[in-house]
């Protein structure tokens, strides 16, 4: 049943984040967080990623997570051609996208997260041309 809701949340962030100003929202199969459990039942995720963006375009990870009020998301990136202009972030509860603009061609960002619900990365390539991206994220 909660691979069912989550799945359902992720349909809708997507459609909601079509409306997004920042072009197309392509799910992003190459962005693959594995779920492990802390101590006391918390859920985390990790994953790698390395993909590419098309340009003016805006991918988003496959799979959000739950989030509460206080827990961190960190991103370490690095992207090519380094002048491109890229946005990293989360997709929120709310449906929007909540960017952090990286800086010659890369990103090390720990976000707080304030509202409690489900959460999913996303890249904005905000550029012409195509990038090549890759990393970690950590929930």
């Amino acid at each position: 049943m909660r691979k069912v809701l989550c799945k359902l949340m992720i349909c809708a962030v997507v459609i909601v984040c079509l409306g997004m100003n920042a072009g197309a929202l392509y799910a992003c199969k190459d962005v693959v967080l594995e779920r492990f459990e802390l101590a006391e039942n918390i859920s985390r995720a990790t994953g790698a990623f390395e993909t590419e963006v098309a340009g003016n375009t805006t991918v988003a990870a496959g799979s959000s997570f739950l989030m509460d009020v206080g827990e961190t998301v960190t991103i370490d990136a690095t992207y090519s051609p380094r002048s491109a202009s890229v946005d990293f972030g989360l997709i929120a509860p709310d449906g929007l996208f909540y960017p952090v603009r990286g800086q010659n061609g890369s990103i090390y960002k720990i976000i707080e997260i304030d509202t409690h619900g489900y959460y999913t990365f996303a890249i904005r390539n905000n550029s012409n041309v195509n990038i090549s991206v890759s990393g970690f994220v950590n929930y």
